[in-house]
């Protein structure tokens, strides 16, 4: 991955702000619609290995007690998909937004606004776990208008599970030598093992043309 965009690079460059700067990467990624290429799940990974002090010892990261790693990490991804959400909800009044919703995008809106109705608490919580799914969510639901309680309960549990799970596990397997020793390919497997659903999905859906084209 790009050196910029390696968690390892992020910790260490940021120094003393490095909690900060991953906090606003967290937020970014899915408070703003350009966030989609940033390293959330390798990161929030990384600081939990951090925390437990098995790698970049120098930072100032390193001995930091894991639950305020938990909390803030759930906080900035918590505040981000509210962004997300809120941009999705008002972007009718941005008038190059809304002629891109007119026509077949209409459609697609209520087809999404139909599909968040039935499954909408569920594909908040899981879209969390997803890499480019977690960007783009809270803004599609913000355009259905989806309800803003069962949003922000939806929010708050992927929030909060995503926020704990992924710094636990990194302060646990973090641990292992193996692991410890080789940080840029470990947090290239998460991202690989993370945008399995998607590459799953996109399959399926390849496979399933293919064989609408062959029965015509």
């Amino acid at each position: 991955m790009l050196s910029f965009l390696s968690p390892a690079f992020v910790i260490a460059a940021a120094g003393p702000w490095a909690l900060a700067a991953c906090a606003f990467i967290i937020f970014a990624e899915s408070g703003l619609l350009i966030g989609f290429f940033l390293p959330g799940d390798s990161l929030v990974f990384l600081l939990g290995m951090v925390s437990a002090s098995m790698t970049l010892a120098d930072s100032p990261v390193s001995g930091m007690p894991l639950w305020i790693i938990c909390l803030i990490v759930s906080v900035a991804a918590f505040i981000g998909d509210q962004a997300g959400y809120e941009t999705g909800k008002h972007s009718g009044n941005i008038r190059r937004i809304k002629s891109w919703v007119q026509g077949k995008n209409r459609n697609r809106i209520k087809r999404a606004q139909r599909f968040f109705d039935d499954y909408g608490s569920r594909a908040i919580i899981l879209a969390r776990f997803v890499p480019i799914l977690r960007t783009f969510v809270p803004f599609v639901i913000g355009m259905t208008h989806f309800n803003h309680r069962r949003f922000i309960i939806a929010n708050l549990v992927g929030a909060v599970i995503w926020g704990v799970a992924l710094p636990s596990m990194g302060y646990t397997l973090g641990r292992i030598p193996l692991i410890s020793n080789h940080i840029e390919i470990v947090c290239l497997c998460i991202v690989l093992i993370s945008i399995l659903p998607l590459a799953f999905k996109a399959f399926t859906s390849w496979l399933s043309r293919s064989e609408e084209i062959e029965t015509k």
